[in-house]
C-alpha cells in the first residue's frame, strides 16, 4: 500500500512536465515607439470680452454688442463646421478692498463673453487675429494648430510602434541565438503628456508687413508606444 501511495504521485507530476514543453520557452519583453508629423492645416482659436458694468443687465447687453462685433469681424474666414461656438458666458460681482473705510467696495459686474472656431485657412491665421482685436477682444488666447489627419497620423504612429517593438524582438533572439515562437500579448501604452500639441513661434515684423507672415507653424508630432510580450526558443 504505502508503495502505491508514492508511485502514484510521480507518475502525475512526470506527466505535467511533459505535457508543458512551453515552460522552456524564454519570454522576450520590449516597448515599441512609433512618431509620425504632420503639418497642420486648421487652428482652433479662442477669444473673450470682458467688461465690468454696476447693472447685470447692462453689461451682459454689451458684451452682446461686443461679440457681435467679433463675429461679424470673422465672417470673411473659413470656418470648419460647426466648429464656432459664442455660448459661453460668465458673471460675477467684482469688488475691490478700500483700505479707507476697511471694507469690500462693489465694483459692478463683470460679464465674460467667450466665442471659439477653428479656421481651415492657415494661411490666414494672423489676419484672423487681427480681425478680432480690431474687433474688440479683450483677451486671445494663444491658437491650437490641429491636422485633419490627425488620426491618420495616429494610426501610421501606432503601426510603426508595432513594427519597431517586433524589430526589438528580432535583434533580441538572433543575440541570443533563439528564435521567435510567438507573441504572447500586444498592449498600446496611454501617454500621460500628448505629443501632438502644436509648436508656434511668434517672430517680430516690421509694421508693413501682412499679419498673416508673423507666424511661423511648426509641425504636429504624434507618438504611440506598445509593450509586447513574446516567446523565443
Amino acid at each position: 500500500m504505502k508503495k502505491s501511495r508514492f508511485w502514484f504521485p510521480i507518475q502525475l507530476v512526470l506527466g505535467l512536465l511533459a505535457s508543458l514543453p512551453s515552460l522552456a520557452a524564454t519570454q522576450l519583453d520590449v516597448s515599441g515607439t512609433g512618431m509620425v508629423s504632420v503639418a497642420p492645416d486648421e487652428a482652433t482659436i479662442n477669444a473673450e470680452v470682458s467688461l465690468l458694468h454696476r447693472d447685470a443687465g447692462e453689461a451682459q447687453v454689451r458684451a452682446s454688442e461686443e461679440i457681435d462685433k467679433m463675429l461679424s469681424a470673422i465672417q470673411s474666414f473659413s470656418l470648419k463646421p460647426d466648429s464656432l461656438n459664442a455660448s459661453k458666458l460668465t458673471l460675477l460681482p467684482e469688488y475691490r478692498w478700500d483700505r479707507a473705510t476697511d471694507q469690500q467696495q462693489f465694483m459692478g459686474f463683470r460679464v465674460t463673453r467667450t466665442i471659439s472656431f477653428t479656421i481651415t485657412e492657415i494661411d490666414r491665421l494672423g489676419a484672423a487675429l487681427s480681425a478680432l482685436a480690431n474687433a474688440g477682444a479683450t483677451l486671445i488666447s494663444s491658437p491650437i494648430m490641429g491636422s485633419s489627419s490627425a488620426q491618420d497620423a495616429k494610426d501610421d504612429a501606432l503601426v510603426k510602434a508595432v513594427e519597431d517593438a517586433h524589430e526589438k524582438l528580432k535583434l533580441l533572439a538572433k543575440a541570443s541565438d533563439m528564435s521567435l515562437a510567438r507573441v504572447i500579448q500586444i498592449s498600446e501604452v496611454p501617454l500621460s503628456l500628448p505629443r501632438s500639441q502644436p509648436t508656434l513661434m511668434r517672430r517680430e515684423t516690421a509694421p508693413h508687413l501682412d499679419s498673416s507672415d508673423t507666424f511661423v507653424q511648426g509641425n504636429l508630432t504624434f507618438v504611440a508606444k506598445v509593450t509586447v510580450q513574446a516567446e523565443a526558443e
